[in-house]
């Protein structure tokens, strides 16, 4: 990276809304396919709906098993329709997730977002936080007109609830 990236924590109530998603379970160096052929897949059942999304990409990791990696992602929409095949609509139970989280923006290739995650996890521990154990990244900008240094991610690690 041509800059150094300074992390600054924050704690933030998140607000659910509709979504449509992809439920899977992968390796980690499957990611990049899998969320390549589901972003799309997504996208072009929106389009198909004369809809667009209601704002960037996100993924859920539900755990850190890098072997068998569960993970849900897509889009979150201004109103909720149906699915079509493995993709999920709002109430079925995809929805962005409501809840008390730490959070950090990243600025950099996306494979390169561990320090990030370990700087939210010292956080955390340092000021007495209880981790729910799922991880939600929004990709705030396209990977295909964005130089890899460029990318921001915001990571936000999901509290449980007091």
């Amino acid at each position: 990276m041509d800059f150094e990236c300074a992390f600054q924590p924050e704690l933030l109530e998140l607000h659910s809304s509709p979504a449509l998603t992809i439920h899977a379970r992968t390796k980690v160096s499957a990611i990049p396919l899998l969320f390549s052929h589901g972003y799309a897949s997504i996208l072009q059942l929106l389009t198909e709906h004369g809809k667009k999304p209601g704002g960037p990409p996100f993924a859920l990791y539900y755990n850190m098993d890098m072997e068998d990696l569960e993970v849900e992602f897509g889009f979150p929409v201004d109103e909720p329709f149906e699915g079509s095949g493995s993709i999920h609509a709002a109430g079925t139970p995809s929805r962005t997730p409501a809840a008390r989280a730490v959070t950090t923006l990243y600025i950099g290739p996306y494979e390169e977002i561990e320090p990030a995650y370990d700087f939210l996890l010292k956080w955390s521990d340092d000021n007495h936080l209880t981790l729910s154990g799922v991880s939600y990244e929004i990709y705030l900008n396209d990977q295909a007109d964005t130089s890899p240094d460029m990318l921001k991610t915001q990571l936000h690690l999901l509290l449980l609830e007091e």
